[in-house]
């Protein structure tokens, strides 16, 4: 997938300089990628698109500015819009912002990955990119971000406003995040407030190399966020050189800052990418003072399912946060050898 990012970047600049605008007619078909169905006769290379009439589908690669659902080019609003990625990969990139717009302006519309990617990131300034559930932020503005399989690839994932409407929704697939997860909210506000993980599976990943997979995020900040992590979702943590041989938070491993409380369920993946020793310790997880107190019963990582090699835990670092460490132990197997070579060791010292 990241490899088709770096393929489609000129083609995204191009859009970009170029200007052009389109709105989705549907005049023949729900299919993207026929011109027929676009009031500039292409799906392609486009500045901004409108996406405010019929049910487009997504199913080939295709590359453009920005994204507005539910407003066409001369102002008109039209809700109830549906956009669906059901294959390829659909690259949103330019040197702006919010590049996808769910709800562009008091509309209720669904943005749907089915399958394929959903690629979003700021091609001039790396980590601002963002897909926006709510342009507009009020109660009239809804978008629903629905992930079922295939992935999510964002610099920014952002409801619009903490007091706003629109949900993501997942139950399968991968949402990558670069930067942050914000304005979702708390739930002691509201307990429809919060971000809730469902069924997709977390990665962090790297913001001006796109191949890399190690990144720095943070949820909330903007606007404080709540973090749900139910029994089917997973968190994947890519681990390399250890915080006590001198690796570097969100550098050398994956890091989450949460601006909000937690509840923690589910899985937690670990991939080693450095050779591991016992005792080695990276701290992934720092929970903002302001909110460290966990909701009672969860967090205390009694739910979560964890590789046999990490222990986790919550630990105090001094500064008021609650922080997740993991910790490399060596497997039985390992154990076992190691003492057998003690002992052989011992042997020839006699």
């Amino acid at each position: 997938m990241r490899k088709c990012v770096s393929v489609f970047l000129l083609v995204g600049l191009m859009a970009s300089v170029a200007g052009a605008t389109s709105d989705w007619t549907g005049a023949v078909s729900n299919d993207w990628a026929d011109g027929n169905n676009w009031s500039d006769g292409g799906p392609d290379a486009v500045e901004r698109r409108d996406v405010a009439l019929g049910t487009p589908i997504v199913s080939a690669d295709s590359t453009v500015g920005v994204i507005h659902m539910g407003r066409t080019n001369t102002g008109q609003t039209i809700a109830n819009s549906t956009l669906t990625l059901n294959a390829g990969t659909l690259t949103v990139t330019s040197a702006g912002n919010e590049l996808v717009s769910v709800s562009y302006d008091n509309t209720t519309n669904n943005l749907n990955v089915n399958g394929g990617n959903l690629v979003v990131y700021n091609s001039a300034a790396a980590g601002t990119g963002e897909i926006r559930l709510q342009h507009n932020a009020s109660t009239a503005s809804v978008g629903y971000l629905n992930l079922y399989s295939g992935s999510i690839d964002t610099e920014q994932l952002n409801l619009g406003s903490r007091d706003g409407l629109g949900t993501f929704t997942a139950t399968g697939g991968t949402l990558t995040i670069r930067r942050r997860i914000d304005k979702f909210g708390l739930v002691a506000t509201n307990t429809a407030y919060g971000f809730n993980l469902g069924g997709a599976t977390l990665e962090m990943a790297g913001l001006t190399n796109r191949d890399d997979v190690i990144g720095n995020i943070a949820i909330g900040a903007g606007g404080d966020s709540d973090f749900i992590m139910d029994s089917t979702s997973t968190v994947v943590f890519d681990l390399g050189l250890s915080s006590n041989n001198g690796g570097v938070a969100g550098v050398d491993w994956d890091l989450i800052t949460s601006h909000g409380n937690y509840t923690l369920d589910g899985e937690l993946l670990v991939n080693i990418l450095e050779e591991a020793a016992a005792g080695d310790y990276w701290d992934v997880w720092v929970i903002d003072a302001v909110h460290a107190a966990a909701y009672t019963g969860l967090g205390d990582l009694d739910a979560l399912t964890l590789p046999s090699y990490i222990t986790a835990g919550w630990i105090d670092t001094g500064n008021g946060n609650d922080t997740l460490r993991l910790t490399y132990i060596p497997e039985p197997a390992t154990i076992a050898l190691f003492g057998l070579g003690l002992l052989a060791i011992r042997r020839n010292k006699k």
